[in-house]
């Protein structure tokens, strides 16, 4: 879940700090048939998760935010509004999500938000044996490529209507808010986003004359500024890669299609393939290093804290450790360089009401209450987490006037997209993984690995 120990943004005094029993197959319709591949595919694939370590915010709320309009139905006084997490081993983010619970529930006297930490890894299994027994709680949160796969299953209450009525749906960034919707229809609200930049060795930049106050904007100029800082007779290489056979793999490369024009649905398109193929080219010219296909978030790191490599693409918990792991080096950041459009990969988690849900009006008076611009970033600081509201983006922003880095990470959000939204995103991914192992090794040519991943997708995409 790409939303929390990678992707993780703590905005602090005007610096960031960098870091889902009842019989319920009596009757065999075809909603019961798709909750019960749901409990077995979560069951057998796991969670691709990670939970981050923020820090614990010290910002006041500013104003009390009014918790709901009047509900549909009436609710009982103090009516328990039941929300599960997957913070119960996972450190801080548990005490965040208390945090805006407590201020929830002082804010009125309607409803009282009980939360339940579950443990990271059981979460997906409670979570399905639930939805099988009818018993869910009324919210839990979710990873964003997750969110489509639960709402396909039928296992999520459409909040349609009640996102009409709030009128504030266009509030939100395009990529996290597409990752709440299916088929037209809204599922969740997004809770934080995160995404990934361009990270560049000021000095190895300097040194091969390189002006580092005007970075790599193109995909010519940054295999120019990839091949003026390779010393290949020293073992050091322009740039990192992650092209590792994972979801970080799809999550760092898939924004490079998207940025020369191509989609999921025409990975065998020439804008796609040519993706693929400047990457192969990158790694053929010796400009980033043939260990990308296995390479991760820790390897690429450590290659550009350590002189190995000039540049690498990653995620913000870099400004937290860098200093304390490479205190003499000199960085900046800048957005991807792109051909035709600007992307960037779309990381973070939504809020989602289950369908079974016992108290959907306090759910949403409670969604309402953490996403108003007048409770501001409070959770979201809490948590490590770039805004996914507009107006409290730019609350963001003018804390950060003074901070270069954190403005071109929110620059860089509004090209972020969504993986998917699909509820089989898991195979979809896998088969873009293995178009990237087979074109950068040479097992395939770039054309052949993209047209044989297009034609596997395609045979299992919604029609």
């Amino acid at each position: 879940m790409f939303g929390r120990v990678f992707f993780a943004v703590l905005v602090r005094s005007n610096h960031i700090v960098l870091k889902g029993e009842k019989n319920m197959f009596k009757q065999f319709n075809s909603k019961n048939l798709i909750l019960a591949a749901l409990v077995l595919v979560l069951i057998a694939t796991g969670c691709t998760s990670t939970t981050a370590t923020p820090a614990p915010t010290t910002a006041a709320l500013a104003t009390a935010v009014p918790a709901t309009a009047v509900p549909a139905t009436a609710a009982p006084a103090s009516a328990e509004v039941n929300l599960w997490t997957y913070y119960g081993d996972t450190g801080p983010a548990a005490a965040c999500v208390k945090t805006a619970g407590d201020d929830f529930n002082a804010s009125q006297s309607q409803y009282v938000l009980k939360i339940r930490n579950l443990a990271f890894t059981d979460f997906n299994q409670q979570v399905t044996t639930a939805i099988a027994g009818g018993v869910t709680p009324d919210l839990m949160i979710v990873d964003n490529p997750d969110n489509a796969k639960y709402a396909a299953a039928g296992a999520l209450a459409d909040i349609t209507d009640y996102v009409k009525e709030w009128g504030q749906g266009d509030k939100f960034l395009p990529g996290p808010w597409n990752s709440t919707l299916w088929n037209g229809k809204n599922y969740g609200i997004p809770l934080g986003s995160n995404t990934v930049v361009l990270w560049i060795n000021t000095d190895m930049a300097t040194a091969a004359g390189l002006d580092v106050n005007k970075p790599p904007t193109t995909w010519d100029e940054f295999e120019t500024w990839a091949e003026k800082m390779t010393d290949q007779a020293k073992g050091i290489y322009g740039s990192a890669l992650l092209a590792k056979k994972d979801e970080t793999g799809t999550f760092l490369f898939l924004p490079w299609v998207l940025q020369n024009g191509g989609t999921l649905k025409t990975l065998d398109s020439p804008e796609s393939i040519a993706a693929l193929a400047f990457w192969k080219d990158l790694i053929d010219k010796g400009y980033a290093p043939k260990t990308a296909i296995t390479d991760g978030f820790a390897e690429i790191y450590n290659q550009f804290t350590t002189g190995k490599a000039g540049m690498m693409i990653s995620g913000t918990w870099n400004v937290n450790s860098i200093p304390k792991d490479a205190p003499n080096l000199k960085w900046k950041v800048a957005t991807l360089p792109y051909t035709k459009t600007p992307a960037s990969s779309l990381g973070g988690e939504n809020w989602a009401m289950f369908d079974a849900a016992k108290q959907k009006d306090g759910a949403w008076a409670f969604l309402k209450f953490v996403t108003d611009p007048a409770y501001g970033t409070k959770l979201t600081d809490c948590m490590g987490y770039i805004p996914s509201r507009t107006d409290v983006l730019a609350q963001v922003a003018a804390k950060s006037a003074n901070d270069p880095t954190m403005l071109v990470f929110l620059k860089q959000m509004e090209s972020a997209q969504a993986r998917g939204p699909l509820p089989n995103w898991s195979d979809v991914s896998a088969f873009i993984q293995q178009a990237m192992q087979e074109g950068l090794t040479g097992q395939k040519t770039p054309e052949q690995a993209m047209k044989d991943a297009a034609t596997s997708i395609a045979a299992i995409l919604p029609k």
